[in-house]
């Protein structure tokens, strides 16, 4: 029976999350935000471990994360983050508090002008973006110039793994991630001169699926992606976790709606972006829907993605991609667990990441519903311990977390029927064992 209890407690985890990540100087240490963090951690972890499935989202749930997000909107601890002021700064802000009342209006008018009010969020949203990038040409970090200049590179066949970035304030010979980060957001570049709409793009096209799962708390959940804390900033800043949220979450709707090939290759696209989604696999692999054979599939064909630089430079890719990042050092200002323990002195290496994620792990398996919104909710707990844990958390990383918790969310089953979603499946608990489908 799906429970309404473990539905509000996931809400109030999200909002702990959004709020602290993007009230602590835009993802920096901040003793109060942390603590907000590693409470709604907690009680992510017992609403998996409770083994209850989550209840359809309601209106009524939805009033404490879009009154949220407009208050953060009206004042945005993020804004200082832009670096930008005069009228250029009055635009951003009048828009992006004009997206939040409309989401606010989507909340509490009637069901007759709800497509309107919908598209009427999305259309400022895609304005709040437009000027966001227009006006500020430069957003001064390092993660905008190695996806603009490597996107560039791919037009005269550069080895993006052996590129230098040109004036770049922090990283100027690695590009940290896997190749297909440039290669889906190139286009941009190409066409309308910056990867910064690839990445509005991805975020616009989230909240669209979302949206499609139920067209009344559909755009209610959808709006938590449109208006969430500190959407400028995660706009202006390039950061790549919205084309994660976009893959890995469009992954698993398509698996709700039987979707098979396109659940695969989404999959496969998320894991040859970003090396951490590798650890979402053992999830995938044991949830009957998609099982292990599509896992070992989507694997293949992220290995053919990636392939022509594997070739081209095996070593520049294994520094770049897995060394350079597995040799960083614990910043004090990041918002982690790592930075709370190395400023009182205390140095850890993997250790902690490990038993965090081997113990969500263990949870999800052993006591998570095997269903599509039981699944999203697996993977944020996974992705939530891993940042919690990791040497360096910052604003972006927490996001995919919070995208994937409005996925699990959005395609929770209802009391009054299914809402779409396959039946439920038991948990290893109560099964024995689970068997996995092709």
């Amino acid at each position: 029976m799906p429970s309404r209890l473990a539905t509000r407690a996931v809400v109030v985890a999200w909002c702990l999350l959004a709020g602290a990540d993007a009230g602590s100087a835009a993802g920096y240490y901040d003793p109060t935000a942390l603590v907000a963090i590693i409470v709604g951690f907690v009680l992510l972890v017992a609403v998996a471990a409770s083994g209850a499935t989550l209840d359809a989202f309601s209106r009524r749930l939805a009033v404490l994360p879009i009154g949220m997000c407009v208050g953060f909107a009206i004042d945005d601890s993020t804004r200082p983050f832009l670096y930008q002021q005069g009228a250029g700064l009055a635009a951003i802000e009048s828009l992006e508090v004009a997206t939040a009342l409309a989401a606010t209006v989507l909340l509490l008018g009637g069901p007759r002008w709800r497509r309107f009010w919908w598209w009427l969020v999305a259309l400022l949203a895609t304005a709040t973006g437009i000027v966001i990038i227009a006006v500020i040409r430069n957003p001064g970090i390092d993660v905008w110039d190695v996806l603009q200049q490597s996107s560039t590179g791919l037009l005269h066949g550069d080895d993006l793994y052996r590129q230098h970035w040109a004036h770049s304030t922090g990283l100027q010979a690695v590009y940290p991630y896997l190749p297909w980060s440039t290669l889906l957001l190139a286009p941009f570049r190409w066409l309308f001169f910056d990867v910064r709409f690839g990445l509005l793009a991805a975020i616009l096209v989230s909240a669209w699926l979302v949206r499609r799962t139920d067209r009344a708390v559909g755009s209610l959940l959808s709006c938590l992606l449109l208006v969430s804390p500190g959407w400028v900033l995660l706009v202006n800043r390039s950061w790549t976790e919205p084309l994660l949220v976009l893959l890995v979450g469009g992954s698993i709707l398509a698996i709700r709606s039987g979707r098979s090939a396109l659940a695969i290759v989404s999959l496969a696209a998320a894991l040859a972006c970003k090396q951490h989604i590798v650890l979402l696999l053992p999830l995938f692999a044991v949830w009957p829907a998609f099982g292990i054979r599509r896992v070992i599939t989507s694997v293949v064909l992220a290995l053919i993605a990636i392939l022509p630089w594997l070739i081209a430079g095996p070593r520049d890719l294994w520094h770049d991609a897995v060394h350079a990042n597995v040799v960083l050092q614990v910043k004090a200002s990041s918002l982690d667990v790592p930075a709370l323990l190395v400023r009182h002195g205390h140095r850890i290496g993997f250790w902690l990441a490990v038993v965090l994620v081997v113990g969500a792990y263990l949870i999800a398996w052993a006591r998570v519903r095997r269903t599509p919104s039981g699944l999203a909710l697996s993977c944020a707990l996974v992705m939530w311990a891993f940042d919690l844990a990791n040497k360096q958390t910052f604003f972006n990383h927490y996001q995919l977390p919070l995208g994937l918790l409005v996925v699990a969310l959005a395609t929770a089953e209802s009391r009054r029927g299914s809402t779409g979603a396959s039946r439920p499946v038991p948990p290893l608990s109560s099964l024995g064992r689970t068997t996995s489908s092709w």
